[in-house]
């Protein structure tokens, strides 16, 4: 069923209405909103309360605060901009008092603008547990908040789990083996619960996807006793899964393993979508010749990571060290982790595409300036362990003021978009290319000297001289050009703004000396 739209008030952006459902309504959970945008608070109040959650709201950092400590909420959502107290130190002060105070824990989602990456990163070194980035749709506040429910839950269950242990400690003392292992049986679920915790937030925090997976493995492995254990990522675009990492002694045909998305062992986990053992699996298909290599290859149980009711892809466990059996209580928990590890793989993608819009110029679609100060530091850094050389090319649009003086600011914006392209079909796949500002543009030449840096700034210029702009007409010799710096890096001892600085002598005498050049740079600019 689609869900239904609704236009925020004025000011406000489009957000969707969706049920979260997953509330008791005979006690419902307390939210705390802290926000100060009154269009904003209003909304989330009454989509929450139409959730049945009790809503308690404030505008400032400081009565957040007060209420916090006043009516003692079971969730927080926080606007990091606040008057006063950011929501920032709100995360700090409330954290910093459950680590003082044994207390109930209670989950913070941080409401935060697309730009705000470093204020993302330090929310989570302060203690929140989740973001949400504006404009957002309520889709995603649903399933952020369910998240959030499953871990308080988690983490009561945990603490109940553990009077219980306390409970059971004081009534065995005398009784019979039986009790005595009884007790054991507990003691076991009660660490599975505590270490499945502690797993959950440290997979949470991990915001690189690669690590994430890697991590995953790694402590499913530990966690398990697991020999061997690898993991097939859906590929959408090719409609097949295929092995993305792997630990352990995995043989070279699992590597090349491709299982195509209408295979029996896909249907099997569209159907069941839970941990499965291989001989539970074996019971169902036998078409499928992927399944049989995972069988001759030890694989013994396969769990399927479900992401928005499609499969995102398998985890593949090897045998486990002391070949013992799986316990339920342990399917239960691999369960559990990979619908947590489907949160934190959503979470990964969303936290590389708003870092790839902070390095990202929104007109060109080329690396911004931002961007190309941090490469320009790693590649003279890796220059200065391997010497493999490193040149610098600033370019320059001739006479681009006359250009937007005559036809206009969104003509010239065409022009640059137009040369962008040419710089990134032109260049190396691992040169770097980037808006350095307004009408200049800066190529990064890893391990390239002055020689190759020069053949390759001619071509530039020369393949941007021959190109067909709109209105170039108005540009004196009814083209449009370009002046081009050269530097490169002299020793090892050079740092990026000296770099940067002698590319812009280059880059001025090329202008000075009639513009539509190519120079580079050579002591004597600096006496000039």
């Amino acid at each position: 069923m689609r869900a239904k739209q609704r236009i925020a008030p004025a000011g406000m952006d489009l957000i969707v209405k969706t049920d979260i459902g997953i509330m008791n309504k005979e006690t419902p959970l307390k939210v705390l909103i802290i926000e100060d945008h009154k269009d904003m608070l209003m909304v989330l109040k009454k989509y929450l309360e139409d959730q049945d959650f009790k809503i308690i709201t404030a505008e400032t950092g400081e009565e957040g605060l007060e209420l916090f400590n006043a009516q003692k909420p079971d969730l927080i959502l926080v606007d990091i901009m606040l008057p006063g107290i950011s929501g920032l130190d709100v995360i700090q002060t409330i954290k910093d008092r459950d680590d003082k105070e044994e207390s109930t824990y209670i989950p913070i989602i941080v409401i935060t603008a697309k730009n705000d990456i470093q204020d993302i990163v330090t929310g989570f070194n302060n203690g929140a547990d989740d973001y949400i980035i504006k404009p957002f749709h309520f889709e995603e506040l649903s399933a952020r908040i369910k998240s959030a429910v499953r871990i308080k839950r988690l983490n009561e269950m945990l603490l109940t789990q553990s009077h219980s242990l306390e409970n059971a400690n004081k009534e065995i003392s005398g009784l019979n083996n039986t009790l005595v292992a009884k007790n054991k049986e507990l003691r076991k679920n009660i660490y599975g619960l505590h270490s499945l915790f502690e797993i959950s937030m440290e997979l949470s925090s991990i915001l690189e996807y690669n690590e994430l997976i890697s991590r995953t493995i790694f402590t499913m492995m530990g966690q398990y006793s697991v020999k061997a254990a690898f993991y097939m990522q859906a590929d959408q675009k090719m409609n097949q899964l295929r092995v993305y990492d792997s630990r352990g002694d995995i043989p070279v045909t699992i590597e090349e393993l491709k299982l195509d998305a209408e295979d029996s062992l896909i249907s099997y986990f569209r159907i069941h979508p839970a941990p499965s053992l291989i001989e539970e699996i074996r019971k169902e298909i036998n078409t499928s010749s992927v399944f049989h290599k995972l069988e001759n290859h030890n694989v013994t149980l396969i769990a399927p990571v479900m992401l928005k009711g499609k499969i995102e892809g398998l985890f593949c466990f090897g045998e486990r060290v002391k070949s013992s059996p799986y316990e339920e209580r342990e399917l239960q928990q691999i369960a559990i982790l990979a619908n947590i590890i489907s949160i934190a793989i959503n979470n990964a993608r969303l936290y590389r595409e708003v870092e790839q819009l902070s390095y990202t110029d929104a007109m060109t679609d080329l690396h911004n300036y931002r961007y190309f100060r941090m490469r320009l530091n790693e590649e003279i850094m890796r220059d200065k362990r391997t010497r493999s050389g490193l040149s610098l090319l600033i370019l320059d649009v001739d006479y681009f003021k006359n250009f937007n003086d005559t036809l206009g600011h969104q003509a010239g914006d065409r022009v640059l978009k137009q040369l962008s392209d040419i710089l990134k079909e032109t260049v190396r796949e691992n040169d770097i290319v980037a808006r350095y500002g307004g009408e200049e543009f800066a190529v990064i030449l890893p391990s390239v000297d002055k020689k190759g840096a020069m053949i390759l700034a001619e071509r530039l210029r020369v393949n941007i001289e021959q190109a067909k702009f709109d209105g170039e007409e108005v540009q004196p010799g009814q083209r449009v050009t370009v002046s081009i710096g050269e530097a490169s890096l002299l020793d090892s001892e050079m740092e990026a703004d000296t770099l940067i600085k002698h590319a812009d002598l280059a880059l001025y005498a090329a202008k000075e000396s009639g513009r539509n050049k190519v120079v580079a740079f050579s002591p004597d600019l600096i006496e000039e």
